[in-house]
């Protein structure tokens, strides 16, 4: 029987809650302008950038180990109240590779008195065999595309 894996994390920020949940729900085109290091760019491939629906490939690079590969995401679900976003990965390295499952879940939640927010990203996943790796990297890396976000939101 196959076994579904977690991993999650959080990260206190500086903006507003609404704008970073606005790039993840709506604006994915511009995380490459915000983290050029780790993103090298995002293309739409079916629907559109801002639809439950939409499918996104994106090139993205992990400096601490040297991964360099595209993945595909599509969105799932928006949830405009919670400030949520689902996303589920399809093609690419990581799932060619490592996973039979992987989903996404990045929920943005303002912090008391609007000052800065708290991002949450949690991963559900299913191996593709015992030597895969638990989804740490790309969590760390999430985290930290968070921190390159956060400048970028605070200095506009």
């Amino acid at each position: 029987m196959a076994q579904l894996h977690r991993n999650e994390g959080q990260i206190e920020l500086n903006c507003e809650a609404e704008k970073f949940f606005d790039i993840w729900a709506h604006k994915m085109y511009l995380i490459s302008n915000m983290s050029p290091d780790k993103i090298q760019k995002s293309v739409l491939n079916e629907g559109e950038w801002d639809k439950v629906g939409a499918v996104i490939t994106g090139s993205y690079v992990i400096n601490e180990t040297g991964e360099r590969a595209t993945l595909k995401a599509r969105i799932d679900e928006i949830d405009e109240k919670n400030m949520t976003v689902k996303y589920s990965y399809h093609d690419g390295f990581i799932m060619v590779s490592y996973y039979k499952s992987f989903t996404a879940t990045m929920q943005a939640t303002p912090k008391s008195g609007n000052k800065g927010c708290t991002v949450k990203w949690c991963f559900e996943y299913e191996k593709m065999n015992d030597d895969a790796p638990n989804a740490n990297i790309y969590l760390e890396f999430m985290l930290s595309m968070a921190n390159d976000m956060d400048a970028h939101l605070c200095r506009i």
